[in-house]
């Protein structure tokens, strides 16, 4: 409810984002000095005056609107594998799941109404993570990946537009971001996490680190693509397959058979050259990481655990050098980059068809009028 130019919040809604932000309500009003009026309703702050608030308490803005508060623990009810991997998740990727959680939800209610079925057949619902082969097989028929796919990318960023683009075509949302939402101050640490998938029925939605390296996010990529058919949320941290979790272990080796298939292996090894050097080239063959080829060249017995060691060293060194920074380029494909054609153009389809609000469409993309009536006119004219 909107009076005049100002924004009525529940006190609920201000009680819940202040105990979310973990401030002091003493540093909190010497922000804000008019809080206590806005939270008994003597007074109502201005739509930017809540944009502001809602940023230094770090909540997703669009929360404000709510006539009540998320439950108690978003991340425990909704997301609870997450939480088992996790258990200290930091207020970014906390933001972040929020952030994309509202966005899979709304997706999903609006294909629901739109008739969308189940995206997954039903002869994938008993794939056994440890039958390697099979799962790989039917996750590659299931896109129409060709065997040979990785020849016709001469870099990690074709292939990974490639398979994204894939994912895509069969209803599978891809996003992808450096920060939390548009704060340059608040960039997702790539230690942490590398990405996520939260699953749904019809609109699954898996989230890349955009921090990572290319070939880190091709990984991911495939990683959540594979829990994709176990039907379950998921957050991936790290390929390296010497981790605790079974599961993990098992849909790390399937995402690694999908990208280096070990009859190609067997196919290019040369043992008559230099070991770590082929890695390095098998690398750029198959768009994978020299960690993720040496995991699997050591699975299959052709190079021992010292090489993979001493990549796993080196990976580490250069990483710890590594600058990857957010942002920079065209704002309209820096934009269609983090969110994908095919959620942009769900979202301008529901609001030009009156099935949501021009508001509401604006919230839900991020962006504002300007942004949206750009994509718009590219739908309209180009088909997106």
């Amino acid at each position: 409810m909107t009076i005049t130019n100002k924004v009525k919040v529940n006190k609920e809604i201000y009680l819940w984002a202040i105990k979310e932000s973990r401030k002091d309500f003493g540093e909190i009003k010497s922000r804000f000095e008019n809080i206590e009026k806005w939270m008994s309703q003597e007074d109502y702050p201005t739509f930017r005056q809540l944009e502001k608030l809602a940023t230094f308490l770090k909540v997703p803005f669009g929360y404000m609107f709510l006539e009540k508060p998320p439950k108690t623990s978003v991340i425990e009810s909704e997301f609870r594998t997450i939480e088992n991997k996790i258990p200290e998740i930091s207020k970014e990727l906390q933001d972040t799941l929020y952030n994309m959680g509202r966005k899979k939800d709304w997706l999903s209610e609006y294909r629901k109404e739109k008739g969308w079925e189940k995206l997954i057949p039903e002869a994938f619902s008993n794939l056994n993570a440890k039958d390697t082969n099979t799962v790989c097989q039917h996750a590659k028929n299931f896109i129409g990946l060709d065997e040979f796919w990785y020849k016709a990318h001469s870099n990690k960023d074709s292939a990974f537009k490639f398979l994204r683009g894939a994912l895509e075509n069969k209803g599978i949302i891809v996003m992808q971001n450096g920060i939390v939402g548009s704060n340059t101050r608040r960039k997702l640490n790539v230690n942490e996490f590398r990405g996520f998938l939260l699953y749904d029925d019809l609109a699954p939605l898996i989230f890349i680190n955009n921090n990572d390296s290319p070939s880190g996010k091709i990984f991911t990529l495939v990683h959540e693509y594979i829990h994709f058919f176990l039907q379950e949320d998921d957050i991936f941290i790290d390929e390296d397959l010497a981790i605790d979790s079974k599961d993990e272990k098992n849909i790390n080796r399937i995402t690694a058979e999908f990208l280096i298939p070990a009859e190609h292996v067997k196919d290019l090894w040369d043992y008559s050259k230099n070991e770590i050097e082929q890695v390095e080239e098998f690398s750029k063959i198959f768009h994978a990481s020299r960690l993720a080829v040496a995991i699997k060249l050591n699975g299959m017995g052709i190079i021992n655990q010292n090489i993979v060691d001493k990549i796993k060293e080196k990976t580490k060194a250069e990483w710890k050098d590594n600058k990857l920074e957010s942002g920079g380029g065209n704002y309209y494909n820096n934009y269609r980059s983090r969110f994908g054609n095919s959620f942009i153009r769900a979202v301008i389809q529901g609001a030009e068809s009156g099935d949501i609000s021009y508001t509401y469409a604006f919230n839900i993309l991020d962006g504002s009028a300007k942004t949206y009536d750009y994509f718009k006119e590219e739908i309209m004219n180009y088909g997106g």
